[in-house]
């Protein structure tokens, strides 16, 4: 009994010494990196081409975060467990950041392509969040062994879109283009806080929307 009241405190501690980052500062950190606003269209699609998301909505907030307990192991002797504080962005953001990108990209070329023609591409997902994970690990013997690491965990989503390109006389082609999501999860670096963590995952997912966007403009210009 004596064992598992040592384990349990060692739990305790552990998770205690973590919980500086609360979810309230998460989500406030977050919403820094972002100006505390979606980020908006840059400008208005043409008349031809309209982009809608059907990507679950989750209220006006820059991002909402909830802790999640997983793969909790209590044996005799040793104790595993994953803490995660789950961050899902709004899912605007990745609307809009595909959205620029896409314009950005192709704005010139894909209007060649759709010279008396419409199109209509929706966001049917994408990677729209991250984890800040705390993966623990105790050992009892003699003493208590412990040891966490830390890693910012990905939204692992591809991103799907689907197109339907409408002729001038009145036929239209339908379908869907899925684009790979290259991020991996990151382990935190000796001495690096969770704030600078979190700003690099920011400023890569960013960059990840961009070029996913870019790719899938490709793809879209084959099927046209």
């Amino acid at each position: 009994m004596k064992q598992y009241r040592n384990i349990l405190f060692a739990v305790l501690l552990i998770s205690c010494c973590s919980s500086c980052l609360t979810l309230k500062k998460l989500d406030a950190f977050v919403a820094e990196q972002y100006g505390n606003q979606v980020p908006k269209l840059n400008k208005k699609n043409a008349a031809n081409l309209s982009v809608v998301s059907t990507l679950p909505k989750t209220g006006d907030a820059i991002s909402v975060s909830r802790n999640k307990t997983s793969n909790f192991l209590p044996l005799i002797l040793y104790w595993h467990y994953e803490f995660r504080r789950v961050c899902a962005l709004n899912p605007d953001i990745a609307a809009n950041t595909f959205t620029n990108a896409l314009n950005n990209a192709s704005s010139k070329a894909l209007q060649q392509k759709l010279e008396g023609k419409k199109l209509e591409l929706t966001v049917e997902q994408a990677p729209v969040g991250f984890s800040f994970t705390e993966k623990t690990n105790i050992i009892f013997v003699v003493y208590i062994i412990s040891w966490s690491r830390l890693s910012v965990e990905p939204d692992f989503k591809d991103l799907v879109v689907s197109y339907k390109l409408t002729h001038a006389d009145g036929t239209s082609k339908t379908g869907t283009i899925q684009v790979k999501n290259p991020m991996r999860d990151k382990g935190l670096r000796l001495f690096q806080s969770w704030k600078s963590a979190v700003s690099e995952y920011i400023t890569e997912y960013n960059y990840t929307i961009n070029n996913m966007a870019k790719s899938f403009a490709g793809e879209l210009m084959k099927e046209l």
